[in-house]
C-alpha cells in the first residue's frame, strides 16, 4: 500500500512558502530567483488580462438575477464604499497626531539591488472601470427587460469565470506568490524599512491591524466565534495581498473567503469586482500617516483639521481612480498632495519610494477590509426577496 500524505490546506502551503523563502531564500542563486519571478509575473498579467471579463460576468450575473431593488444594490454599494474610504482617512489622521509628531528627520532610503525578470509577454488589456460599468449597465437592463436567453448567458458567463478561478488559479497560487516572494528578499526591502523607518512601519502597521480587527467585529456582530472565522477564512487573501502587492491579483482569494463567510456567493460575486480597484482602506490608513511624516521629514508642520478635511474629500473621490495593482495608490494622490500640501518634487519623490516599501503591508489590509465589506453588504442585501443564488 502506498502511505497516504496529508493534504495541506492553501493557508499552510502559503505560509511555507513565505517561511521558505526568508529562510533559504539566498541559497537560491539569482538566475532561478528571476526564472520565478518571471514565472510570476506573466501569471499575473494573465489574471489581468482575464479580469475585466470576470467582472463583467460576475456583475452582469448578479444584476440580472435580482427580484428587485437593482438601483438600490448599486446606490447602497457606492455609498458604503465612500463612508468606508472617509473613515479610515479620518481615523490615519488621529493616528498620524498621535504617533508621528515626535518624529524629526529621516535618512533617504538607497536600495541600488534590484531582481528583474527575464522577460513579460504583454498581454492586451481592458480597463477595469469600463467592465465595472459594462456589467451595470447590461445587468439594469436586463434586470428591466426579462430575458431568459440572457439569464443563461449570464450564467454561463459567470460558470466560466469561476472554473478559471478556482480550477485553475487558485491551485497555482503557491507557484505565484513565489516568484514574488523571493524578488522581495532578494532586493532586501522588508530589511531596509524594519531598520530604516522602524517607527513609522510600526505606526503603520498597528494602526491596520486594529482597524482589520475593529472591521471584521463589526461585520461579526461582535461575536467572539464568528470574528474569528471571518478571520481565518480571510487570511490567504492576506498572504496572498502581502506577497504579491496587487488586490487586483487577490480577488480569487477575497472571492472564496467571502463566500465561505457570507454563504451569498451570488452577492459576493457582485460586490468583491465592484469593489476590488476602489475600496482601498490600507491606502486611506497608510497614505495620510505617511503623508504627514514626509511633512516632518522635510521640516514642514503637520496639516490643521479643516486642511486635512479638504484633503480627505479629495483623497476619497480620487479613489474610484484607482488601480489596485503595485504603487496604483501613490500615483492617484499626487495631484492632491501638490494642490494641498505643497509637495514638491523631492517630497514626492520621498513618499513614492516609502509607499511602495509599505505596499505589502498596505495591500493586505486593503484585501482583508474588501472582505470585511462583502460580509456587511451580503447582510444587507442577503435578505429573502432581493437575490436568489443561481
Amino acid at each position: 500500500m502506498f502511505l497516504k500524505l496529508p493534504k495541506i490546506n492553501l493557508p499552510l502551503q502559503l505560509l511555507l512558502v513565505l517561511g521558505g523563502v526568508f529562510l533559504f531564500g539566498g541559497l537560491i542563486p539569482e538566475f532561478y530567483k528571476s526564472l520565478f519571478y518571471t514565472i510570476s509575473v506573466q501569471l499575473q498579467e494573465i489574471l489581468i488580462f482575464f479580469l475585466p471579463f470576470i467582472i463583467f460576468s460576475y456583475i452582469f450575473a448578479c444584476l440580472t438575477n435580482f427580484e428587485n431593488n437593482v438601483l438600490l444594490f448599486i446606490a447602497v454599494l457606492v455609498g458604503l464604499v465612500v463612508i468606508s474610504n472617509f473613515v479610515s482617512v479620518m481615523y490615519a489622521y488621529g493616528v498620524g497626531y498621535g504617533c508621528l509628531s515626535y518624529l524629526g528627520k529621516l535618512s533617504q532610503i538607497s536600495n541600488d539591488v534590484t531582481l528583474s525578470s527575464l522577460g513579460n509577454y504583454r498581454l492586451p488589456k481592458v480597463p477595469n472601470n469600463y467592465a465595472l460599468i459594462a456589467g451595470l449597465v447590461m445587468g439594469t437592463i436586463f434586470f428591466y427587460y426579462r430575458n431568459p436567453r440572457a439569464l443563461k448567458i449570464a450564467v454561463k458567463l459567470r460558470d466560466v469565470s469561476n472554473f478559471f478561478l478556482r480550477k485553475m488559479f487558485v491551485p497555482l497560487m503557491p507557484l505565484f506568490i513565489f516568484g514574488f516572494i523571493l524578488k522581495m528578499q532578494h532586493e532586501g526591502l522588508l530589511e531596509v524599512v524594519l531598520k530604516s523607518y522602524g517607527p513609522i512601519l510600526i505606526s503603520v502597521v498597528v494602526a491596520q491591524l486594529v482597524y482589520i480587527g475593529l472591521f471584521f467585529g463589526v461585520a461579526a456582530n461582535f461575536r467572539v466565534r464568528s470574528w474569528r472565522d471571518y478571520l481565518k477564512n480571510a487570511f490567504p487573501s492576506a498572504v496572498m495581498g502581502f506577497s504579491t502587492m496587487s488586490s487586483a491579483a487577490t480577488m480569487p482569494l477575497v472571492l472564496q473567503g467571502a463566500e465561505i463567510n457570507t454563504k451569498k456567493p451570488s452577492i459576493v460575486q457582485a460586490c468583491i469586482p465592484a469593489t476590488i480597484n476602489i475600496h482601498l482602506i490600507g491606502d486611506g490608513i497608510a497614505m495620510p500617516i505617511l503623508m504627514m511624516a514626509t511633512l516632518i521629514t522635510f521640516g514642514h508642520p503637520l496639516p490643521d483639521f479643516s486642511t486635512y478635511l479638504i484633503f480627505s474629500g479629495y483623497y476619497v473621490l480620487q479613489k474610484f481612480a484607482a488601480a489596485a495593482v503595485p504603487g496604483g495608490g501613490v500615483m492617484i494622490l499626487m495631484p492632491i498632495l501638490q494642490g494641498f500640501m505643497e509637495f514638491d518634487q523631492p517630497m514626492q519623490g520621498f513618499i513614492t519610494t516609502i509607499y511602495i516599501l509599505f505596499d505589502p503591508f498596505i495591500t493586505l489590509t486593503n484585501v482583508m477590509c474588501n472582505g470585511a465589506l462583502a460580509i456587511i453588504f451580503a447582510r444587507i442585501f442577503g435578505r429573502k426577496g432581493s437575490l436568489k443564488e443561481i
